[in-house]
């Protein structure tokens, strides 16, 4: 089944309990973290885990898009993410961070710009627990698919039925009812999805039209 992951970065941050509440059918609660360095915007920190990590809420998938992640996934880890991405063009001892998560029992997931081919990531797969691949540039909400930037999803979900690894495809940016479809047939399978479910009239009917979706 497919999974969904509503980026808390599209919610209503003056009524977060009601939308958190609108999301409980989702699989996880995607959380954009912005440095203002590695990209150009400013969002979350561990005050809003720490405050998540006291409610009832989906595990926490959190995507670290700062420099030197290394200097600070540990304390996200500690306030509750369940599943940790890095970039792989942020971070330079990539396998040593990789496996400091995996020892925590927290799911390691490396994610890729759109202009970041494949191939860059050829040594680390057999260590990931995931890949994000992103289809708009990273730093703000609501930008258009990119699709050029989908196939590799297609590429990876051929690498892994070839070499027989059971890392997970994760897709990130401009994902709607439209776009869904399309990255579902290349093999994705967690959806990060945020105007689209937030700022619908009906955010549990996106979620469940999503995990209909058949490849």
């Amino acid at each position: 089944m497919i999974k969904v992951s509503p980026s808390i970065l599209a919610a209503n941050f003056l009524n977060l309990q009601q939308e958190l509440d609108k999301i409980k059918t989702a699989d996880y609660l995607h959380i954009d973290v912005m440095d203002g360095h590695f990209v150009p915007n400013i969002t979350f920190g561990f005050p809003l885990l720490e405050a998540l990590n006291r409610v009832d809420t989906l595990p926490l998938d959190v995507h670290l898009m700062i420099s030197d992640p290394s200097r600070y996934v540990d304390r996200f880890m500690d306030f509750g993410a369940r599943i940790i991405a890095v970039h792989i063009e942020a971070e330079t001892h990539l396998h040593r961070l990789l496996e400091r998560i995996k020892s925590r029992n927290v799911e390691a997931f490396v994610a890729l710009n759109p202009h970041t081919p494949v191939n860059a990531l050829e040594s680390i797969l057999p260590f990931l627990d995931g890949v994000l691949v992103m289809t708009v540039n990273p730093g703000f909400t609501g930008q258009k698919f990119i699709s050029l930037a989908a196939e590799k999803i297609r590429q990876l979900d051929s690498i892994r039925r070839e070499k027989g690894l059971s890392y997970q495809l994760a897709v990130d940016g401009g994902i709607n009812l439209n776009t869904a479809p399309t990255v579902v047939e290349y093999g994705a399978d967690i959806l990060v999805m945020g105007a689209a479910i937030f700022r619908s009239d009906s955010p549990k009917e996106v979620i469940e039209k999503v995990k209909e979706l058949k490849r």
